[in-house]
């Protein structure tokens, strides 16, 4: 998981130098959609689905509204490699 995020932040980083901001913008916010979803999978194997429920459906808001930035990154990305930006 370590080698993972080192990754993804090498090449965020790289983005960020070239002047990519739509591949950096998308880079860094699926990294942290990444990070909110994977805690709540652990929990759930666990058996403590039901033991916070606001903090948990907060959380999964959080979430749906960094996956949906992380997508329109992704738009943006395509629309200007295709040339319609």
């Amino acid at each position: 998981m370590l080698g993972f995020v080192l990754g993804w932040a090498v090449l965020a980083v790289a983005a960020l130098g070239t002047g990519r901001l739509a591949t950096f913008a998308f880079l860094i916010l699926s990294v942290i959609a990444l990070f909110l979803y994977v805690p709540w999978v652990r929990l759930r194997v666990d058996g403590i689905d039901g033991s916070s429920r606001p903090v948990r459906f907060w959380t999964n808001v959080a979430m749906l509204a960094v996956s949906l930035a992380a997508c329109l990154a992704f738009g943006v990305m395509l629309a200007r490699r295709t040339g319609f930006l």
